[in-house]
């Protein structure tokens, strides 16, 4: 009996370890508060963060309605991807591919679920989103 709860907690402190390291793959990009009305932000990488092979976003607050996301290359091509739902805090959408290149810019159209008079009173608050990008390893 004992020996297997050994093997069981040995299991657990394996898979906690791998999550954490896939986890730490991910670099913070970006991060946006998004008003109450529909807009659309541009957020220009830094030379780092330009060579990634997915991207993703995090609500950290709030309710967020994602309408689009344009990725824009450095070679002009663009990729966009449309009906990428609503994000509460602590939700992430659906890795984005990046194409092969350099990330110029990345374009998101957006807004947060609620009013501005609900705001005022604390019964909603502004969206704030992440954008995380996941470094491209030399073998991509």
């Amino acid at each position: 009996m004992r020996f297997g709860m050994i093997k069981v907690t040995a299991l657990v402190f394996i898979l906690l370890g791998s999550t954490s390291v896939q986890a730490s793959d991910w670099m913070q990009i970006s991060e946006k508060t998004v008003n109450y009305k529909t807009e659309t932000d541009t957020v220009t990488p830094k030379k780092a963060e330009k060579q990634v092979s997915h991207i993703k976003l995090k609500c950290t607050q709030g309710t967020v309605n994602m309408h689009n996301i344009t990725l824009v290359m450095s070679d002009g091509d663009r990729k966009e991807v449309d009906n990428l739902g609503v994000l509460t805090k602590g939700l992430s959408s659906r890795n984005i591919t990046v194409p092969d290149g350099e990330l110029k810019t990345i374009e998101l159209t957006y807004d947060s679920v609620g009013s501005q008079t609900l705001g005022v009173v604390g019964a909603t608050k502004k969206g704030k989103i992440e954008i995380l990008g996941k470094p491209r390893k030399d073998d991509e």
